[in-house]
């Protein structure tokens, strides 16, 4: 695979580029603010002149703002949805058009967290903003379900991000010394960055709707989501208000992801 890197800080672009294996297929930095745009217009036009066809999307900027909704002010909502969700659907309305004209077939993924399923801390703003980042991958799958293109919602649990922990070398972007902030002791408890990668590929290459990477979270989300059923009423609703909801009484999606998970694969990382 080709990668496209969006960056804006040239530091963490110049710490990100070493950890490229010698050999690879090909990466190509392009500075872009995923808020931007005109700048996303701009970068598939690069890819096209570089390359010829952009096939994925990754959406992996964000912005985690633990802040409290209760307690937030209106820039750090309109930051946090600028990055955690707006930038979504301005990669969707840059990008999709070109898939569906070079027809070879495409995908979205998009980073939202646990938090997008199970709001289990008070951070009302970076919840708010991954369940939105998940419901739009959802209804994409249901807009492009008879096409080519497929989209996937990556919900991890505690991930160890900074991708120079275990390899010998200090991270240039994050230096340690004095006031650096202070580390888990012995080994780092979240997932290896690779391994969370590789998970994603794989979601990727099965059309996975969800990418779920932390079993740990399973009992939480089965009592959110026993939490629903048992809120609905226990009447019957009347028979022309449930003949007129017919159509949006279920989601296609949902049942042929179910029967799509039934299908064994060796591995969910390679």
């Amino acid at each position: 695979m080709i990668v496209v890197i969006g960056y804006r800080n040239e530091e963490r672009l110049q710490a990100a580029l070493p950890l490229f294996k010698p050999g690879n297929a090909g990466v190509m930095p392009f500075k872009h603010d995923v808020t931007d745009r005109a700048g996303w217009a701009q970068m598939v036009e690069a890819v096209k002149a570089k390359y010829g066809k952009l096939h994925l999307v990754v959406n992996n900027a964000g912005i985690k703002t633990l802040r409290e909704a209760s307690q937030a002010k209106y820039d750090e909502w309109d930051n946090a949805v600028a990055v955690n969700f707006t930038a979504i659907y301005n990669s969707v309305a840059a990008c999709l058009p070109h898939m569906m004209e070079h027809g070879e077939g495409g995908h979205f993924v998009t980073t939202a967290s646990m938090g997008g399923l199970l709001p289990g801390v008070n951070a009302g703003i970076y919840t708010s903003t991954k369940i939105a980042a998940v419901g739009i991958m959802e209804a994409l799958r249901v807009e492009l379900e008879s096409t080519n293109i497929g989209t996937s919602v990556f919900c991890p649990g505690l991930v160890t991000t900074d991708n120079y922990i275990g390899t010998g070398e200090q991270n240039p972007y994050h230096p340690r010394g004095p006031g650096s902030p202070p580390r888990f002791p012995g080994p780092p408890p979240g997932m290896d960055p690779l391994e969370a990668g590789e998970r994603v590929l794989n979601g990727v290459l099965n059309n996975d709707l969800f990418i779920l990477s932390h079993p740990e979270f399973k009992d939480g989300m089965q009592e959110r989501f026993d939490a629903f059923i048992a809120s609905v009423p226990p009447e019957i609703p009347p028979p022309a208000r449930a003949r007129a909801e017919q159509i949006l009484a279920h989601c296609p999606i949902y049942p042929l992801e179910i029967e799509h998970r039934k299908l064994k694969r060796k591995s969910y990382r390679n």
